[in-house]
């Protein structure tokens, strides 16, 4: 088993019961409407804090969410490239989103449980498509496989049950598909990672699903010329995703049983200084 936690299925879900696993094949809805702890509420609470996770998965106040336009350009990538019998299921083109034909479009979609996009956003997204089909590598890993499996555990540690949803899974290889505008460059992609706590996500699915030992970035640029690319995180940046991981779990933990979320932002005025990388001059130690 490639994890210290113990994939499990919760007595609650629903269909599908696989014991040996603890995964479950379920829509993309239900799954987002459990609440166990995935990776995007641990990326939450490492950036934005106790306030902030309270705010986003707890507040019973909180508005609806909606998607952005890059992240609904993601989702229709996706499915292109992952469900390809699916795209016409779930999405509809239309002309466009503000004048009022397509408005119209896109409400006569929305009634029938379909998500309207746009023809140009279709098109790139059947061009991503063709691009990643067309690398000979991501070929191969798509080749077999399984896309949007669901998978629940119990961290050994807090009791908290964690989830993931893989985009694909081939074999012992979990396959992460990524959007970018700035393209499959290494140097832009390793900032992504930093930015938004991609090794996290990847330590996240590594002790969730027993079977996986490698976790692989397949990353597609947006826009012509739809470059691809595909990234491995070496040692070291999965024993950082390990780390935040573990402190955003116990993190976590602890405001649940204190029922307490604390701001990052105290009262009063306090100091602030500059990350070291924005001195002109090196900092004395």
């Amino acid at each position: 088993m490639a994890s210290d936690n113990d994939a499990i299925w919760p007595s609650h879900k629903e269909v599908h019961r696989n014991m040996t696993t603890g995964s479950i094949q379920i829509s993309n809805e239900k799954y987002h409407a459990d609440d166990a702890i995935s990776a995007s509420m641990k990326k939450v609470m490492v950036k934005h804090g106790p306030k902030a996770y309270w705010n986003s998965f707890l507040n019973p106040d909180r508005p609806e969410h909606k998607p952005t336009s890059a992240m609904l350009l993601g989702t229709l990538t996706h499915c292109a490239v992952l469900e390809p019998d699916e795209l016409t299921k779930r999405f509809v083109a239309v002309s466009s989103r503000t004048t009022k034909k397509g408005k119209e479009e896109a409400k006569e979609a929305e009634e029938k449980g379909m998500t309207a996009v746009t023809e140009s956003d279709m098109a790139n997204a059947i061009k991503m498509r063709d691009a990643v089909f067309a690398e000979p590598h991501a070929k191969k890993l798509l080749s077999f496989g399984i896309a949007e499996k669901s998978y629940w555990w119990d961290d050994k540690a807090t009791g908290l049950t964690c989830k993931c949803r893989p985009d694909w899974l081939n074999k012992d290889i979990i396959v992460d598909l990524k959007t970018s505008r700035s393209g499959a460059n290494p140097r832009d992609f390793a900032k992504a990672v930093a930015n938004f706590t991609y090794h996290l996500q990847a330590k996240h699915y590594l002790n969730g699903i027993p079977s996986a030992k490698r976790f692989i970035f397949l990353v597609v640029q947006s826009e012509y010329p739809f470059d691809v690319g595909l990234w491995e995180l070496d040692d070291d940046a999965l024993k950082e995703g390990q780390k935040l991981s573990r402190e955003a779990l116990d993190k976590i933990a602890e405001c649940r049983l204190l029922d307490d979320w604390p701001s990052w932002c105290q009262t009063g005025v306090q100091s602030l200084s500059l990350p070291r990388w924005a001195f002109s001059t090196p900092l004395e130690k």
